[in-house]
């Protein structure tokens, strides 16, 4: 009997930047889709601007990112879809514009919303931007996160990429939970700091649709490495094999 098959869609780590040299954005969690590969057909893709494909010719926003799986999605045709992170947000976004039912889906440590250390940020953006030309704010921003901040997913990225995060990295996904009619399955860390369970627990309890949702013990955001055989025992817990 056939493998079903399983399609991967990445997250956003600034290792698997293309300009940095990625050829495969899978390549840090190998053990986890070897391990996936004993029950699945893996199809793992990388997205525009990581693992060796081409950045997009313009900064893209989660929409563009779903519009873009939905087209790999119907070649491939698989029977169950997988997004880690960043790629549980496009996976959820691409599910709430589609309305798709057939294909299982596993979100995990998806970026649905994220949590951030400086709060009052926000607050000194909107006074900046109301009293300083936007060239201006804009250099203070690269400033900021490059030299300042020394975030890696920024300051390595290409202007186009980085252009790229700042349109996917404040997005809160939350309603798109709410909309989804078909159910998805969740799977968290216990002690992810990143994409807190917590902060998504109330939207699932109220979602028209009957979320399943999974939390690993002593788990954090890479569950994948950590915790890979915990993982994948969630992802094939009732598949015939």
């Amino acid at each position: 009997m056939e493998k079903p098959k399983i399609l991967l869609i990445h997250g956003w780590n600034h290792l698997n930047y293309t300009s940095l040299g990625s050829v495969d954005a899978w390549g840090n969690r190998l053990n986890f889709t070897e391990a996936l590969s004993k029950y699945f057909r893996v199809v793992r893709i990388n997205l525009p601007g990581f693992g060796g494909q081409k950045d997009p010719q313009n900064p893209w926003t989660v929409n563009d990112y779903a519009e873009y799986i939905g087209g790999i999605i119907q070649t491939e045709k698989p029977d169950y879809i997988l997004g880690y992170s960043f790629g549980g947000a496009i996976v959820l976004h691409w599910k709430k514009l589609s309305g798709d039912t057939k294909t299982r889906t596993f979100l995990v440590s998806p970026a649905i919303i994220r949590q951030y250390e400086e709060k009052d940020l926000g607050g000194i953006q909107k006074v900046l931007k109301a009293v300083l030309p936007r060239s201006l704010i804009s250099l203070l921003r690269d400033l900021y996160l490059t030299k300042f901040r020394r975030n890696p997913y920024y300051s390595k990225a290409t202007k186009v990429m980085r252009e790229t995060y700042r349109k996917i990295v404040a997005v809160d996904l939350r309603n798109d939970l709410l909309e989804v009619l078909c159910p998805v399955t969740l799977i968290y860390g216990e002690c992810d700091t990143a994409t807190p369970v917590l902060l998504v627990k109330e939207t699932i309890s109220k979602s028209r649709a009957q979320h399943t949702l999974h939390v690993i013990h002593d788990g954090g955001h890479d569950i994948a490495n950590t915790h890979t055989s915990e993982l994948v025992s969630l992802i094939t817990k009732g598949l015939e094999v």
